[in-house]
């Protein structure tokens, strides 16, 4: 009984407050205004794929942000932003420890997809880093038992890469029980010191006289939980190392064997790049719009951003669609700047 009367109750208010003389319309507008106010936004389905690009957290005490080089299934070398401990070991030791393979390890980084890069057992027995930047580092015979030639290529190259992340080393030596070696088992050179050449090299089919490096990025579903973004080295013929270079080689796309995805939609052309006090003004033709998925929107933002980080001199970007801002976007064709990411990818 008390039911109906409060029913009967807002329908004479309603009909009192608005002069409506339809009490049902009246009655509606009521409940439609007080449920809007206890709505919350759909929060979106968690995705199956994580994006590792985008994946971070709060940085444990006593410890340094620092970027360690491991292998995918396709052995390319991917960039992973991890927090080391900052202990008795060291920074340079615990970076090195932190890419040798041990089941605990392995384990730990099987949800990226991604694997360990240095031999299982490989002992650091010293680590000495010199004013010129020469990090010299002694290693167990456990080193030299790679696998393959490829793998023992890629160890080197992934233990050179993640010794030259820290500012104060610019080239590596590497020395077995104390002694230096020419060479490893499967043919790699160690006898010089080693600084950061070419990885992931896709070389052409055909190759000019005139040849320069560019490095680029792009996005890979891997065999574990989350996509990640990988670099890229091309050789290309009659390009100067420029942005402008980078960029058009980036809209070629990856080479099929890598796995990874080119994220432009088809027929989108860069048509400029003018780079003035730090930022990149990068445009590009209408097609670039036509993505399907906020997802594929981020991986363009991330792929372009990621390629013009290998300029010093670029700190910020701003994208345009045929010269012009888009509006009710934050990103492709944003009327703001985007900042240059300081990681490829994070995992923690």
């Amino acid at each position: 009984m008390k039911r109906k009367f409060y029913i009967v109750l807002v329908i004479l208010l309603c009909i009192i407050l608005t002069g409506c003389s339809n009490p049902l319309v009246s009655l509606r507008e009521f409940f439609n205004k007080n449920t809007e106010v206890d709505i919350k936004p759909v929060e979106e389905e968690t995705k199956e794929t994580e994006d590792l690009s985008e994946v971070s957290s709060a940085q444990p005490e006593d410890t340094r942000a620092t970027v360690l080089y491991y292998k995918d299934t396709d052995n390319l070398l991917v960039p992973v932003m991890r927090y080391i401990p900052k202990g008795d070991m060291g920074l340079a030791k615990a970076a090195i420890k932190g890419i040798i393979y041990s089941a605990e390890l392995a384990e730990n980084i099987k949800p990226i997809g991604l694997l360990p890069t240095l031999p299982q057992g490989t002992k650091i027995n010293g680590a000495v880093i010199k004013e010129d930047g020469l990090a010299i580092l002694d290693l167990s015979q456990e080193f030299l038992t790679f696998g393959s030639a490829e793998g023992e290529a890629l160890g080197v190259k992934a233990l050179v890469y993640t010794m030259t992340e820290f500012s104060n080393i610019n080239s590596v030596q590497i020395r077995i029980d104390g002694k230096e070696i020419d060479e490893m088992p499967f043919g790699t050179k160690l006898g010089s010191a080693l600084k950061r050449s070419e990885i992931n090299l896709i070389k052409p089919e055909k190759i000019g006289d005139k040849l320069s490096k560019v490095m680029v990025y792009y996005q890979k579903k891997g065999s574990g939980h989350y996509s990640y973004f990988a670099p890229l080295t091309k050789l290309v013929s009659g390009y100067t190392n420029s942005a402008e270079a980078a960029l058009n080689v980036l809209l070629e796309g990856p080479d099929s064997r890598t796995g990874l995805n080119n994220p432009f939609p088809e027929d989108t052309k860069l048509l400029g790049v003018e780079v003035n006090d730090g930022v990149a003004y990068v445009n590009f033709s209408e097609e670039i719009l036509n993505v399907t998925s906020l997802s594929e929107e981020r991986a363009i933002v991330k792929s372009v951003t990621l390629t013009l980080r290998e300029f010093p001199s670029i700190k910020k970007v701003r994208l345009f669609v045929n010269g012009q801002t888009i509006e009710n976007t934050e990103s492709i064709g944003a009327n703001e700047y985007l900042d240059v990411p300081v990681f490829v990818n994070f995992y923690e």
